[in-house]
């Protein structure tokens, strides 16, 4: 059997998705960084002054939102929109949405009656910086606020609107991350299938990257063809987040996951019914599977990709260090 760290980083070296690069791999980052940077601004500036009534829920909600983070889905929605030609102040602000609505979920996901989690990006969650009450009403306010962004966007249709309207509200509903978190309180050792557990984490983390993904898909007038492709994308880039994240909470420490981390013990996680080893063959078809899928919706930019992956998974190399 393979090694687990040997495996993962052979994947992320062989993560070069595009053969035929139009950019050094210095200017990619360079790109990144800096629709980065516009989405921080674009972030800070979409929520109310700390300092305006009422004070504590403004200063919950930017303690939320503006916490460090890789800002993945609204680079995700910003990147698949500039590889469809798209480039704009609505792809990003509809990619903040994306991160708006993860803050939200990171909260109430949090709380002590879901995960009882203390920290969250290497700082206290929100319910513990403040409290119960203030954290819940902060996520509910930061929900709100993402559908009001996208009623503002401006140079966008009507029809555009409502589109991505129906779609967040698909996303954040009883048929999205709202049935997701259902599912995952209850999860428990009862899912003994790999299906099963992938069912529960297209839920669970899934419906957020279909958001991203797709909403940029709809603001640059995809064909129905690359919206497939990049749907199944969306798909298994998901399934690898999560695993991605269950991994951090069974084999990482506190400060490389970033978070309190043994909150997934007794529940069906694929980590639980197939193991560390296979697990991480599991990790990396996951990641051939999603570069695959977006070879084939033939972005213009599939080498800022590689970047962005190696950001996002480099914390597997960590784990190789570790074994």
């Amino acid at each position: 059997m393979l090694k687990d760290g040997v495996q993962i980083s052979q994947s992320l070296g062989q993560m070069n998705i595009n053969k035929k690069n139009t950019m050094t791999n210095e200017s990619v980052k360079s790109k990144v960084q800096s629709v980065k940077i516009q989405i921080e601004k674009a972030l800070a500036n979409s929520l109310p002054n700390e300092n305006t009534w009422p004070v504590k829920l403004h200063k919950a909600q930017r303690h939320a939102l503006l916490s460090p983070g890789k800002r993945f889905r609204p680079l995700l929605c910003c990147f698949v929109a500039s590889g469809l030609g798209k480039e704009d102040e609505a792809v990003i602000l509809v990619g903040c949405v994306a991160e708006m609505v993860h803050a939200a979920s990171l909260i109430l996901d949090d709380l002590p009656c879901m995960d009882d989690a203390d920290i969250r990006r290497n700082q206290p969650s929100t319910h513990i910086e403040f409290d119960e009450s203030t954290a819940i009403l902060s996520a509910t306010a930061l929900l709100n606020q993402a559908f009001s962004v996208i009623s503002k966007l401006n140079n966008v249709t009507d029809k555009t609107k409502v589109m991505l309207v129906d779609l967040l509200s698909h996303t954040v509903g009883s048929n999205g991350l709202i049935a997701g978190q259902i599912a995952d309180l209850s999860n428990n050792s009862s899912a003994t299938t790999l299906k099963d557990v992938e069912d529960l984490n297209t839920l669970k983390t899934g419906a957020l990257f279909d958001f991203s993904i797709e909403s940029a898909a709809i603001l640059s007038n995809a064909s129905e063809v690359k919206k497939k492709h990049l749907k199944e994308f969306s798909r298994y880039l998901g399934l690898a987040f999560q695993l991605m994240d269950d991994v951090k909470d069974k084999l990482m420490s506190q400060e490389i996951a970033e978070k309190s981390i043994n909150r997934d013990i007794g529940k069906a996680t694929i980590l639980a019914i197939k193991g560390s080893s296979l697990s991480m063959e599991i990790l990396t078809n996951y990641l051939k599977k999603s570069k695959e899928s977006l070879i084939m919706a033939d972005l213009s930019n599939l080498n800022a990709f590689d970047v962005l992956f190696e950001s996002q998974f480099s914390f597997l190399k960590t784990y190789q260090k570790i074994k």
